[in-house]
């Protein structure tokens, strides 16, 4: 395949990323392992982070 092949497939997965963005959200936090690589990932973010401790530690 070419570089347009390649660039249609890569426009189109990521279309169907974003449209299904939820139910893949939903499919991969109901698998233990994966929720809780995704948990490490997300907390491995400083914005992140810093946004869930103030919550958790606002009174």
């Amino acid at each position: 395949m070419n570089k347009w092949s390649y660039s249609l497939l890569a426009v189109a997965v990521g279309w169907l990323a974003y449209r299904y963005r939820y139910r893949v959200a939903d499919w991969a936090l109901r698998v233990p392992p994966l929720r809780r690589q995704l948990i490490r990932f997300a907390l491995n973010i400083p914005a992140v982070r810093g946004t869930l401790v103030s919550q958790m530690l606002r009174p």
